[in-house]
């Protein structure tokens, strides 16, 4: 569970970076009362990425925060079958579905209901088919020695160095990749100001295009590395590609939920895998 919200963190401030919202925080033209919702299902994966929120007024503090709500009511619906979301303990604002009969199924059609005092917000979304076609260009990586420039294998050493994503996408729709280190001790790789900008979890930017290129200088550990690649959904479709609105100008920020703010959407994934070597061994 802990590793599920961690990576819903990362969803949730790569939803940030789209400037449609920022984080949990939402700016409105006077309507205070109004919370905000952000879902998100994952095709074959545990429900826990649902956040409830307060808003922010225009004319709020530049540094303020919007705050988590607690003791809502939020609730999954699938054929008529209800599923009734928990708060996750130590996460105020952060709700998950404990059992394990709620499986999310490629096309299968999702109602989400949120209670806030005398408040309800609902939503619909579908989940959508996986990527088709993924694969990669090489199944490793040599990590340069720093001091040594374009040590490694032909084609892969250097900072530039890597390999390429490619799937197929005829009709250009978003698709996002993310890349786990799956050691079960992972080892840094050679300490360096360039590797310490980035996480051990590198989420990149959505894309309408057919591949992604993994540059070497973004990966900070060596060993096998998972390479997921999520096809999105058109709500979150539609919210990344307004990023360009401030929502602060705007009378009715970028929202497919009913009756609150926020979006509800779900994503399917394919995977593969590469190795990172270190080449100073």
């Amino acid at each position: 569970m802990r590793t599920m919200t961690k990576r819903l963190r990362y969803l949730m401030a790569m939803l940030a970076f789209t400037g449609a919202c920022t984080g949990d925080t939402i700016f409105v033209p006077g309507d205070t009362d109004i919370f905000v919702v952000q879902a998100f299902l994952f095709s074959g994966e545990p429900v826990a990425g649902v956040t409830v929120s307060g808003v922010l007024a225009v004319d709020a503090d530049s540094t303020a925060s919007a705050e988590p709500i607690s003791g809502a009511t939020v609730t999954l619906i699938r054929s008529s079958v209800r599923f009734e979301l928990i708060e996750t303990e130590g996460q105020p604002g952060h709700y998950h579905y404990p059992g394990t009969g709620l499986d999310i199924g490629i096309g299968e059609v999702f109602q989400l209901e949120a209670t806030v005092g005398d408040r309800t917000a609902t939503a619909e979304t579908s989940v959508p088919h996986p990527p088709v076609g993924l694969q990669l260009s090489s199944d490793s990586i040599d990590a340069p020695t720093f001091g040594t420039p374009g040590q490694g294998r032909p084609g892969q050493g250097g900072l530039g160095g890597g390999l390429i994503a490619r799937w197929d996408n005829p009709g250009s729709q978003l698709h996002f990749v993310v890349i786990d280190n799956i050691e079960e001790n992972p080892v840094n790789l050679p300490t360096n100001p360039i590797f310490s900008r980035f996480a051990p979890r590198l989420i990149q930017q959505p894309t309408a295009a057919d591949s992604s290129n993994v540059r070497v200088i973004t990966l900070t550990h060596s060993g096998t590395h998972r390479l997921k690649l999520y096809r999105v959904n058109d709500e979150y479709a539609d919210l990344y590609q307004g990023r360009n609105q401030d929502s602060r100008d705007l009378n009715e920020p970028p929202t497919n939920i009913r009756g609150a703010l926020g979006i509800f959407s779900a994503f399917s994934a394919d995977s593969t895998f590469f190795r990172v070597y270190d080449s100073s061994q």
